[in-house]
């Protein structure tokens, strides 16, 4: 079982991987649109450092912020700041890696599990997390919009990667399946570059996130306050200029 599920892992490991190793090739121009936005950076200001924020993603995104965004009621907010990863996989306790506001806006959401499906209570949120330093370049790779033709590349390498581990014969039912998920997630992976928002920005619809690069920053916020993705968007961005301007610069 066990060695079934470092398997497992692998193929997961794999798919993620391809997902940020394909998003930079199908646009010849990114180098000298990297060095122009590299050059603009250096003359508006210095690099920002994520160690600045450590422990403060409240104060980068605050509630006043969240509730601006979201129109809802600061005394019903449910804040959440904290290292979940940390929480689960123990040992020395970090500083927070992200800083959620919740609502219970009574919003349902449909979850199936088991072969069953219910409707579920489904929290509002406007959040910030993974705050750390990057390059242009290296966000630019990470979070770059996948075509149709780098999607199915990448697809391909999964199904490559994964016959490898172990003999297409030799396989669990589980693991195929695994190998299915993977190409799922990079099928269904729909960035849309965003203009106009820090020095770059890519908006993933399906989990209401919005990456976002500034002067050598790198974070990502969560606007998921509706079944509307079109209005999830729009405030996100809103979201993200306002952290800019009245934050970072």
């Amino acid at each position: 079982m066990r060695s079934e599920m470092r398997t497992l892992a692998h193929i997961i490991t794999i798919s993620i991987l391809l997902l940020t190793s394909c998003g930079v090739k199908s646009n010849g121009s990114n180098e000298v649109e990297e060095q122009k936005a590299v050059s603009s950076t250096a003359v508006k200001s210095s690099p920002l450092d994520a160690a600045d924020f450590a422990g403060k993603l409240d104060e980068l995104l605050t509630l006043e912020m969240a509730v601006k965004v979201s129109g809802f009621d600061a005394l019903k907010a449910i804040k959440e700041h904290g290292n979940k990863a940390s929480a689960v996989f123990g040992g020395e306790k970090k500083p927070p890696r992200e800083c959620s506001y919740l609502w219970e806006n009574g919003r349902i959401r449909a979850v199936t599990a088991g072969g069953n499906t219910i409707n579920a209570l489904y929290k509002d949120k406007v959040g910030i997390k993974s705050v750390s330093n990057t390059t242009l370049e290296r966000f630019k790779r990470n979070y770059g919009v996948l075509t149709d033709e780098q999607k199915a590349a990448a697809s391909k390498k999964l199904e490559e990667g994964a016959s490898k581990n172990q003999a297409e014969q030799g396989k669990s039912d589980t693991e195929k399946k695994v190998a299915e998920v993977g190409k799922d997630m990079i099928k269904n992976l729909q960035g849309e570059e965003i203009a106009g928002v820090g020095d770059a920005a890519t908006w993933y619809a399906n989990s209401s996130e919005l990456k976002v690069f500034y002067s050598g920053l790198t974070f990502t916020l969560v606007a998921d306050i509706s079944e509307d993705k079109i209005l999830n968007r729009q405030k996100a961005i809103e979201l993200a200029k306002s952290i800019i301007e009245e934050k970072l610069q």
